[in-house]
């Protein structure tokens, strides 16, 4: 099921009425004592241990699996209930296919041992790889020139997905193919752009705002779908026209960075494809303004909760984990009430918070961690 906000109210929706086994049962039971009762004229009796009870229980646990295979038949044509294949097949009714993997690319630099009075040729395919051996490899032939000492070349993995992204600059630092000359190679930027399948919720997202694509990228709900459609690891975005005819958007990614500039380049290329821009439109990458907020609060736990203290301090540490990851959206208030209500959620019986205070945010601002102090109090009577 969904979990998007867009369709948060939407009801859940069953095609056999929430019906149970029992219910299912029952109703076997009786429809056989009624119609027994108009083929014989007698009340029909049905004890625990009869055959006949036992064939309607064989019947009803049947019957049940089938209307359960009808009510997920059904769910699986609805966008909030549908996941998976059947997902795929809803989408396909909008033009719409689920991304699959992508692999993460890098700039690596090959650099000499000193220059050369002849070409050094870095051979398509030379793969170079980091420590713990993510490998990547070259995608096309170059060449460091005379008089030059290295070169810069674009290297993709050798892996699809997320797990090679994110890789900081000097990590993939091993030549794997040799090459003559070479003294040593590593990344100048962190990795970008390796993406996993996209999951349902994102699919879901996508296919919501599908009718505003068909007027191309004129309302804001239509330029939202387009920077998804980009990839499947946007987590979050704003659309804003500062002025007439020019288009800022503001994109937050799913682990809450911002883009790099070789993703912003890739971003408004996809956007000013002339089947999606309007030809008036100009359309902008812009980072958002971060407001940093930091937390500092002392927690107690319940004298009769000491059996489970070290479970609670856990739990309150992730509660602290969670909350960030939760305040970090685009124009999201920094609101401490919700800090508060998950560590009592995790199981502390009192907060003191000294920080955050609620801070209004807008629509372009972000909000930003900053330093984290959380301390024990110790236990509390009840």
């Amino acid at each position: 099921m969904s979990n998007i906000s867009q369709l948060a109210n939407v009801p859940d929706i069953s095609f056999i009425d929430n019906m149970t086994l029992a219910e299912t049962e029952q109703q076997l039971k009786d429809e056989y004592l009624r119609i027994y009762q108009e083929l014989t004229g007698k009340e029909g009796e049905l004890a625990d241990a009869d055959a006949k009870t036992l064939l309607i229980k064989a019947f009803s646990l049947i019957e049940y699996q089938t209307m359960q295979y009808i009510d997920a038949k059904g769910k699986a044509e609805l966008l909030k209930s549908s996941t998976g294949s059947s997902l795929d097949a809803l989408a396909a009714l909008f033009g719409i296919m689920r991304q699959q993997s992508y692999r993460a690319t890098a700039t690596e630099r090959f650099t000499l041992s000193a220059a050369r009075s002849e070409v050094v040729a870095i051979p398509a395919g030379t793969r170079v790889k980091t420590q713990n051996g993510q490998y990547f490899n070259t995608l096309e032939y170059a060449e460091i020139a005379i008089g030059d000492t290295y070169k810069d070349v674009i290297v993709q993995a050798e892996e699809p997905g997320s797990a090679s992204s994110g890789i900081l600059a000097g990590v993939i630092d091993t030549l794997v193919d040799p090459i003559p000359y070479i003294a040593s190679v590593a990344n100048t930027d962190t990795s970008t752009g390796g993406l996993d399948v996209e999951d349902d919720d994102n699919l879901t997202e996508r296919v919501y705002l599908a009718p505003s694509k068909f007027s191309c990228a004129g309302p804001k709900d239509a330029y939202e779908y387009y920077v998804r459609e980009w990839r499947s690891d946007v987590g979050d975005v704003k659309i804003v026209s500062p002025s007439p005819c020019v288009i800022a958007l503001y994109v937050v990614l799913d682990n809450g960075s911002l883009l790099n500039s070789t993703e912003k380049a890739s971003l408004i290329a996809h956007m000013s494809d002339e089947t999606i821009r309007p030809l008036c439109d100009t359309v902008t990458c812009v980072d958002p303004t971060e407001v940093t907020y930091n937390i500092n609060f002392t927690y107690y736990i319940a004298t009769s909760d000491q059996r489970s203290a070290s479970t609670i301090q856990a739990a309150v540490q992730q509660a602290v984990t969670d909350f960030q990851s939760w305040q970090r959206k685009l124009g999201r208030d920094i609101n401490p009430t919700e800090l508060i209500a998950r560590i009592r959620d995790a199981g502390a019986k009192r907060v003191s918070i000294t920080a955050p205070t609620h801070t209004t945010i807008s629509d372009t601002e972000l909000p930003k961690i900053g330093t984290v102090t959380v301390t024990y109090g110790g236990l509390e009577n009840d």
